[in-house]
């Protein structure tokens, strides 16, 4: 039976294996050719090693120079960019706030932008904001910063003089004038600037002399003086120099010109007038002053001119009432000659100092001498006279003193 002979204990039957299935016995006892690599092959495997070896170098390279030092610079860069940025945008809105007036507003725009970017120009407006602001002394702060960062600005060291010269320290502005000058010798508005300044401090000494010989101090009298001489020549010199490098305005001409009038120099002086008022027909203090210098030089209908110009700009000026009034009561010509018109302009300019002033009381006594009314230019020269005893005036005294004594013998000269 089938069964008992698959059970039964005789050797099992092998396998037959699969038709066309090799042996791998038989393979693996056969030896393996020994066949050469193709040049196509070699030549693949070459370039793909150089390959890889450039990839490699590239990318060392590339993380080598992407060094943090690199990186540095980069944002370094940026933020310079940044910051003069903040710089520019809040130096506008700082300009903006100046020009409406808004100077807190102004103030904070420009430390606004020096924190974007610390300059010289920053600093300038700053100072300037904090002028306007009423805060000097840290504007001066300011204008020294600048003046370290960039010591030839003009436009600084102007600033700074001016503004020390309106808070009453000359000295200071000249020095700073001075040192800027020479950084910027050809500079006309700093000569013109300094000439200014000095007049100012020329203005100082002619209080001390005054001061003085009213206290019967004739040296000290006799100093002032001669500081004032060297102050008002010095300025001469600045005033010159200013015009050679080329500075023309009304306000330069009519300074230069009431100078040079001061000084006795009438027909250098005249000129500088005339072209102040030929470039600003409304500056009163021109008309003045070109009143007086052509008044000088005997040119009496142009001096009435100038002096009713300064009248209709400022008509109750009391310094052009008394010179107008002078002058109608002592011209040499008689068809200048108006001593009524004389009275009444001089009793204006009295009365528009309260009696305070003792020339134009000696101006109202002449002209009541000229229409020939010496009761009244005696009572009026006497005032003068009490006034300027009052002030101590004692040159003043003494030349009224000879004026009442005429008056008194109905004389006017």
């Amino acid at each position: 039976m089938a069964d008992d002979a698959n059970q039964s204990g005789g050797a099992p039957k092998e396998p037959r294996p699969r038709a066309g299935a090799p042996r791998m016995e038989e393979f693996a006892k056969k030896p393996i050719p020994d066949v050469p690599p193709s040049k196509a092959l070699q030549w693949f495997l070459l370039v793909a090693l150089v390959v890889t070896g450039s990839a490699y170098v590239v990318q060392e390279w590339a993380e080598l120079t992407t060094s943090p030092t690199q990186v540095r610079r980069e944002t370094k860069l940026q933020r310079l960019v940044r910051g003069q940025s903040d710089f520019l945008a809040h130096s506008k809105v700082g300009d903006e706030a100046l020009a409406k007036k808004r100077y807190d507003v102004a103030v904070s725009e420009y430390r606004l932008a020096l924190q974007g970017q610390n300059n010289a120009a920053g600093h300038e407006s700053l100072g300037q904001a904090l002028l306007k602001q009423g805060n000097p002394e840290a504007a001066f702060a300011q204008f020294h910063e600048a003046l370290a960062m960039e010591p030839g600005l003009v436009s600084v060291a102007s600033a700074w003089g001016l503004a020390l010269a309106d808070v009453g320290k000359p000295e200071e502005a000249a020095r700073i004038f001075g040192d800027a000058l020479q950084r910027n010798p050809d500079s006309g508005v700093l000569h013109y600037n300094l000439a200014t300044t000095l007049l100012k401090m020329r203005t100082d000494a002619e209080g001390r002399r005054r001061m003085a010989a009213a206290a019967g101090q004739a040296p000290e009298a006799a100093a002032a003086a001669t500081e004032a001489n060297r102050l008002a020549e010095e300025a001469l010199r600045h005033f010159t120099k200013a015009s050679r490098n080329k500075v023309d305005s009304a306000a330069f001409w009519r300074g230069y010109g009431q100078l040079l009038n001061q000084m006795g120099q009438y027909a250098d002086a005249e000129a500088c007038l005339v072209r102040a008022v030929s470039e600003d027909a409304g500056m009163a203090a021109a008309h003045f002053q070109l009143a007086m210098v052509e008044n000088q030089l005997g040119k009496y209908a142009e001096a009435i001119e100038h002096y009713r110009q300064v009248l209709t700009i400022t008509p109750d000026d009391a310094a052009t009432l008394n010179n107008l009034a002078l002058l109608y009561a002592t011209a040499t010509t008689s068809e200048l000659r108006t001593p009524k018109m004389a009275v009444q302009l001089a009793t204006r300019a009295c009365d528009a100092t309260t009696n305070q002033n003792a020339r134009y009381m000696d101006t109202l006594a002449r002209s009541y001498a000229a229409d020939g009314d010496f009761f009244q230019a005696i009572t009026w020269e006497e005032k003068a006279l009490h006034r300027a005893r009052q002030l101590n005036d004692e040159e003043l005294a003494r030349e009224l003193e000879a004026r009442d004594a005429l008056f008194l013998d109905h004389k006017t000269q």
